[in-house]
């Protein structure tokens, strides 16, 4: 289901609205007072799912939005071993576009895995997406002189790929140093299983349909999706190879560091800015006219206090 919204030009008046809460009488009272007793406690269940090392790698704002990460997370717990390591894939979690898989990996005794970078140089894990784009971000597990690593998989989809029950296999684990490093293989294998993703989606979708202008170009801005891990905006355009072209080649300004082609500022209740200056996500352009980014973070957004997100010469504000 789609969630109202605002739209102006950034010029143009915001909008409040309020809301008024019914009394209710004494027993009911009692209940609900029982009844926010249970949900504190199942609160306080679902928290202490999420795995630390996840929690830390994902650095909530608040207490509030701990919470909601953890409920959304789905336990997979299932190792994989053969006699070069042992995967433990433990958590997923995500939204519409966006999938973090929270994994460990265990050498044999003796190895010592304290490189600055590591992956795999091949992955495979079966959706219904016909487009993927995956990573590993190597996390602070408190110790990195051991034989074991953490890794937060990610994998970027045009859709969602929640409830997908996944053939997962991995092949030979590499290193490297810091950027520019170059990687190479440590330990040559395969490692192989089955699981679902049963996580619950972060996202809240936003329909739009809004006339924007991008380098001198007509567009609609179709729909923005947004999450505390990750923003996605759907464009249209018949203009869509011009307004690349117009919009070139990623441009370099730093060590493995780009600049967004198709940026999104964000605007916070508390009248603080941010900006995707730096490219982090992923740009899909389909049959000439459909363009779909995706911005991710280095650690959440306070989504709950977005007011308004602006894209070239529109501001949509949300409703809250």
């Amino acid at each position: 289901m789609f969630h109202n919204l605002l739209v102006q030009s950034r010029d143009g008046n915001k909008k409040n609205r309020g809301f008024i809460l019914s009394k209710r009488l004494r027993p009911a009272l009692l209940v609900a007072v029982l009844m926010v007793c249970l949900a504190t406690t199942a609160f306080a269940a679902a928290y202490m799912k999420l795995d630390d090392v996840f929690m830390k790698f994902l650095n909530p704002v608040n207490q509030e939005q701990a919470e909601y990460l953890s409920n959304g997370a789905y336990e997979v717990d299932k190792q994989v071993k053969n006699k070069n390591g042992t995967i433990n894939i433990k958590q997923v979690i995500g939204d519409s576009n966006l999938t973090y898989i929270l994994m460990d990996f265990t050498a044999p005794e003796g190895t010592v895995l304290d490189a600055a970078r590591y992956r795999f140089l091949n992955y495979d894990i079966t959706t219904n997406q016909d487009y993927k784009s995956v990573g590993f971000k190597v996390l602070d597990d408190g110790n990195r002189s051991d034989n074991k690593i953490s890794l937060a998989m990610s994998i970027l989809t045009k859709n969602s790929i929640a409830g997908q029950n996944v053939h997962f296999q991995l092949k030979d684990l590499q290193a490297a140093g810091p950027f520019p490093g170059i990687f190479t293989t440590v330990i040559p294998d395969v490692w192989e299983t089955d699981f679902k993703l049963d996580f619950k989606e972060y996202s809240t979708p936003y329909e739009v349909n809004k006339n924007i202008a991008m380098f001198g170009y007509g567009a609609v801005l179709k729909t923005i999706s947004v999450s505390p891990i990750s923003i996605s905006l759907k464009i249209e355009s018949s203009s869509m190879n011009e307004i690349n072209e117009a919009a070139g080649s990623l441009k370099e300004i730093g060590v493995n560091q780009h600049l967004d082609n198709y940026p999104i500022t964000i605007k916070y209740q508390d009248g603080t800015l941010e900006t995707t200056n730096l490219f982090n996500g992923l740009h899909l352009t389909e049959n000439g006219t459909q363009l779909f980014t995706v911005k991710t973070f280095e650690n959440v957004i306070n989504d709950k206090e977005i007011v308004s997100i602006v894209f070239f010469d529109k501001e949509i504000q949300f409703k809250r």
